[in-house]
């Protein structure tokens, strides 16, 4: 009876360390998978090709939509679509179409930004531009191919063919870099040469 008793306790514990190991180790493996593949999408440019995008749409698109954020200094970031396509193997993109979005300051100041596409993070609010993509702030714009919008950092990068305006001033180059917060203005290249400043007239 107790050897018996001693067999079915010892059974139950192995059954229990089996349990414990398979959930912690292969359910953590998941979970990791997960994450590589949400940072992935911030590292590369992630242009999802057009017959790829169209057949997501079928079943997941949304007209008109609208997401809005605010920072830990109370900026409000706004963002609205008049198309978005939501991607079922990553949850918290949206693939936009016809963008318009605005960084609000406390001090009333407005930063806006229209694009024809975009990749939307709706988790983190990092957003990447694509296609006519145009900045405008007070007096100023910014025209590029890309822009890495990251809320997160507080950091606006802008690549390839970037165009910098202001009423003195027409700066050419491939890579700028704005500090949200501050509102300062970097203009970078690899190459020196492709910095191009041309004052007005």
């Amino acid at each position: 009876m107790y050897k018996t008793l001693i067999q079915l306790f010892l059974l139950l514990i192995l059954i229990l360390i089996i349990f414990f190991v398979s959930n912690k180790y292969f359910y953590t493996v998941d979970k990791i998978e997960e994450v590589n593949n949400d940072i992935s999408l911030d590292v590369e440019k992630n242009i999802l090709p057009k017959k790829d995008l169209e057949k997501k749409s079928l079943d997941n698109e949304i007209i008109n939509l609208t997401y809005e954020k605010f920072d830990t200094n109370g900026n409000k970031y706004f963002i609205s679509a008049k198309k978005g396509v939501l991607d079922n193997e990553l949850p918290n993109i949206i693939y936009m179409n016809l963008i318009e979005a605005s960084l609000n300051y406390v001090n009333n100041e407005k930063l806006i930004i229209n694009s024809k596409e975009a990749i939307f993070n709706k988790q983190n609010f990092n957003t990447t531009f694509s296609t006519d993509v145009k900045l405008t702030y007070k007096e100023q714009t910014l025209e590029s191919d890309h822009l890495e919008f990251l809320f997160d950092k507080n950091i606006a990068i802008f690549k390839d063919n970037v165009k910098y305006n202001n009423q003195n001033i027409e700066a050419f180059s491939d890579i700028v870099v704005i500090n949200l917060l501050t509102k300062e203005i970097d203009i970078k290249s690899e190459n020196q040469k492709k910095i191009r400043i041309r004052k007005k007239n």
